[in-house]
């Protein structure tokens, strides 16, 4: 596709998110009637947070404009660089998905799933590594996975950009502060329930559940319990290429001596397959928190939180694996050092499916306390513990045709193949059994934490105060992996085993725009009718000798890593007249101790590293009104963020088929960044903000992702025998340098300024513009200048609302521009995989049918997007279609009672 063609639909779906916001705006109008017929028996929202009306009554404030004005007066008072994403109501946080609510923000981007759900965020074209997550104040676990945990028991997030000495260190991008809900959030006695369910164009209708229970006697005592369930059920489909690599790295030796060099350098996929994706669990979700005055300037809060995710998914995938042939296409065309079309035989045609049953477990419990002695000092100490279970699987069954002549074509963005022997929908008969693979892995992952935090203020008017505090970590992680493979030469297998018919069944495909070739239903293998079949006497397959367990491989995926920091810090606080600022510096010292198994050669050797650090971590934040309503905020400081304990490990993973690899890097070592903040508000009406700022960070000793091609010794893919080759190993290294800079600009109104019920429309809109470069050790001595990965150039959200006597809805569309992948399939071999500009529009609810019950309408993905991906050639700069990911839009309908 040519760039103006690709410019044209840019524009287009542009135009049409356009045109959904102002239909958005007209089909929401005409409900400003009914909202006033109904105003009488449901009042609108008060903005007064706290109010009590004239007969004594606590007022509770909800609602869109309530959350968001909560929101801006956080933001406003806060010295250091801050944004805030508030519940609208007890119980009710804007979106379905935490990471879903945190794209509202400025600068934050999310990481989607095949699946199109939002997972883990990018802040400031930082990846989820780079943030630091705290629940409640403690459970910093980098890279949290938002999915795991129900939006529904939260009332708060806080993402703070700027940091001060008090900070916890950890989170170099900035930190993400989850609270949960508590009793004294609202007043007295609140009840909620809350029931639906939720359907994809592809899936079936699933449930959601939720329920709370808070009591506050007069904010002496308080207590809350909510608890949360909900099914999912996500179905899309995929159409890809696999990893493009030069071609002499998959040509026989024939081929390497009579091919002409522009094919032999020119790029070609590894395999071209269709995909089809379809993940079931069930997420369950608690809280409880008690709060409680235990006298006069003693004040303590416990809250105990638990999650859990309990599932499985699905990965169909019928492929033309061209790297099993090795030999020279028969036919072929290059173009900008990229094979864009070839004939290919004596290949393999294979369906296989990935089953990968999976569990994650979470729970927290903190004790946190305020004591205030007298009127000057406060002494805040806390206690917590936190533990997560993980358990991953991974079951590949694979059947093929041998000998087979396949072609493809690049002639657009979705990718293009065909094969002589089978449509891939038609003939499971002659698809023979080629090898079934099986991974487990079991991970412990725990944290304690205890610190104190002291505040002395200088004055009886607080202006002038001094800060301290220390805080220790104790973390440790340890994983068991396993292996095994049902290969052939196995004696479960005889000239009597089973075709692909005896356990096929078929799958919906649909993907716009598919080449004419494309079917609508693609084979894949039943899990369940494979082990009836091919193995029905054999208990556990990973001590099963007739599958050949890979002992070694056993040892080379488990280990075992020991973080413990040491942490004090000074800070003074100066508040004088209409400027505020803190200043102060954090010590921080780290210890790590690993263990794990390093492949040398052919011999596993155990092997344990021990590592520390010291750091110093400076902090400014200032804060000045210089006139009334407008802001200025500014910071200076340097942050700090640690290797996840993952990445420390010498433990390493080998995928026999597109010879690939990762593994950890025990020398890693902290990474620092000195950063920069500075930004003008103008809250120039209630609930009403328009915000320009710009950041900078210079990180030093920057971690990323590598590939080093290094010969090693693994199971055949085939056979499970011990074979040697080239694998590309993709592994953290750190690196020289890299800057980050930006500029966020934002404006969130109520229309105030419309007559009658046209004001109760609103708006939130915000952009950003960033900029990075970094300098990256290859891994072969060379150095590399390139983009981070996850970082995209230009970001925005556009929102708009309509509120008015207890009726509202919303739009919002969120967009991105291009950005590189940061996990090992965007970098093999020096070909970096990007994911192309992508915006989705989610529309949202709420319709009251009495004082005390809702019903809640939501549309994820209104627009059906697609989400594409490419590679850019080294060499040339060409960029030949990765995939195209066809996502399916949900609907979302609860009925919502507040007593």
């Amino acid at each position: 596709m040519t760039d103006e063609r690709a410019n044209a639909t840019s524009r287009r779906t542009h135009l049409r998110a356009a045109l959904c916001l102002g239909t958005a705006a007209l089909l929401i109008a005409p409900g400003a009637a009914a909202a006033q017929d109904t105003a009488s028996a449901s009042p609108a929202p008060e903005q007064t947070i706290g109010a009590t009306d004239a007969a004594g009554e606590d007022i509770v404030v909800t609602g869109i404009r309530a959350g968001l004005e909560r929101s801006i007066n956080v933001k406003r008072r806060a010295v250091n660089v801050v944004d805030v994403i508030s519940a609208e109501d007890i119980g009710k946080f804007p979106d379905n998905n935490l990471a879903e609510s945190l794209q509202r923000i400025p600068s934050v981007t999310i990481d989607r799933s095949e699946l199109g759900e939002g997972r883990q965020i990018n802040l400031r074209g930082l990846g989820t590594g780079f943030t630091r997550t705290e629940i409640n104040g403690g459970f910093a676990i980098n890279g949290l996975d938002l999915g795991v945990l129900a939006p529904e028991i939260f009332s708060r997030v806080a993402v703070e950009k700027s940091s001060s000495a008090s900070s916890v260190e950890g989170g170099l991008a900035g930190t993400v502060k989850i609270e949960t809900v508590k009793p004294f959030d609202s007043p007295g006695l609140r009840v909620v329930a809350v029931a639906g369910g939720q359907v994809g164009q592809k899936s079936k209708v699933v449930p959601r559940v939720f329920g709370l229970v808070s009591k506050n006697w007069d904010d002496r005592f308080g207590v809350a319990l909510g608890v949360a369930y909900s099914k999912v059920d996500f179905r899309t489909n995929e159409i890809a290429y696999g990893p493009w690599v030069p071609f002499r790295l998959i040509a026989s030796p024939e081929a390497l001596a009579t091919a002409p060099a522009t094919l032999l350098d020119a790029a070609t996929p590894r395999t071209a397959a269709y995909y089809s994706y379809i993940e079931k669990r069930k997420n369950i979700g608690g809280t409880a928190a008690v709060q409680a005055k235990l006298g006069e300037g003693f004040d303590v809060t416990a809250d105990f939180l638990y999650a859990e995710n309990d599932g499985a998914r699905h990965d169909d995938r019928p492929d033309v694996p061209i790297e099993g042939n090795n030999a020279a296409p028969t036919a072929y065309t290059v173009e900008d050092g990229v094979v864009t079309s070839g004939t290919f035989s004596g290949v393999q045609n294979r369906v296989g499916t990935s089953y990968r049953p999976q569990f994650q477990r979470v729970w927290q419990a903190t004790l946190r306390a305020d004591l205030r002695p007298d009127d000057r000092l406060t002494v805040s100490p806390a206690i917590a513990y936190a533990r997560r279970n993980e358990r991953t699987e991974l079951q590949l069954f694979s059947f093929a045709i041998n000998n087979t002549t396949a072609s493809y074509a690049i002639d657009g963005r979705v990718p293009n193949f065909s094969s002589t022997a089978t449509d891939f929908s038609t003939n499971p008969q002659d698809f023979g059994f080629n090898v079934f693979i099986f991974d487990r892995f079991r991970q412990t992952t725990d944290e304690v934490m205890a610190k104190i935090d002291v505040k002395y203020a200088l004055d009886d008017d607080d202006r002038f105060a001094l800060r301290a505090g220390g805080r220790y970590t104790d973390r440790t992680t340890e994983r068991r992996g396993e292996n095994a493979g049902l290969y052939q030469g196995s004696p479960l297998l005889t000239a009597d085993s089973p075709s692909l018919a005896g356990v096929a069944i078929t799958r919906p495909f649909r993907v716009k725009g598919a080449p004419s070739q494309t079917p609508g239903r693609i084979l894949a293998v039943d899990p369940v009718r494979a082990k009836q079949l091919f193995y029905p006497n054999v208990g556990d397959p990973y001590v099963a000798p007739e599958f050949f367990p890979y002992l070694t491989g056993n040892d080379l995926r488990s280990f075992a890593v020991r973080e413990e920091t040491f942490a004090g810090y000074a800070q003074a606080n100066v508040t004088l007249g209409a400027v505020a600022f803190d200043a102060g510096v954090r010590y921080v010292d780290t210890r790590t101790a690993t263990r794990g198994t390093q492949l040398v050669g052919d011999t596993p050797l155990a092997r344990t590293d021990r590592g520390a650090s010291a750091n110093w971590l400076p902090a400014a934040n200032a804060r000045w009104e210089p006139v009334d309503n407008v802001v200025l905020h500014g910071a200076l400081s340097r942050s700090l963020t640690r290797p996840d304990l993952d990445s420390l490990t010498p433990t390493q993973y080998i995928n026999s088929g597109p010879r690939t690899g990762t593994r950890g890097n025990p020398n890693l070592r902290p990474y620092s960044a000195d950063q920069a903040d500075l930004s003008v508000e103008w809250y120039w009406h209630p609930g009403s903000l328009l915000n320009v700022g710009y950041f900078y960070k210079d990180i030093k000793n920057l971690i990323t992702q590598r590939t080093v091609n290094e010969v090693a010794t693994f199971p055949d893919q085939l056979t499970g025998l011990p074979t040697t080759g080239v694998i590309a190993f993709t592994e953290p290294a750190n690196g020289n340098s890299a800057w980050v800079s930006g500029l966020e600009v934002g404006v969130q109104t109520p229309f105030y300024f419309l007559p009658g019920a046209l004001s109760g429309f609103g708006t939130v809109l915000n952009y950003t513009r960033a900029a990075n470069r970094a300098k990256i050790d290859a891994g072969d001595g060379t150095t590399l200048r390139q983009n981070l990965p996850g970082l995209s150039r230009n970001a925005y959200n556009a929102v708009l609302y309509y509120e008015r006597g207890g009726f509202d809805a919303r739009m919002a569309y969120a967009w991105r521009s291009t950005y590189r992948r940061a996990d090992p399939v965007g970098a093999q071999f020096g070909a970096e995989r990007y994911v192309r500009s992508f915006g989705q529009l989610d529309f949202s609810s709420s319709v009251p049918v009495t004082r005390w019950l809702q019903l809640n309408f939501d549309v994820t993905n209104v627009l059906d997007t697609q989400r594409k991906e490419f590679i850019r050639v080294p060499a040339t700069g060409a960029t030949p279609p990765a995939n195209v990911i066809e996502l399916e839009r949900r609907f979302i309908l609860t009925a919502r009672a507040v007593f």
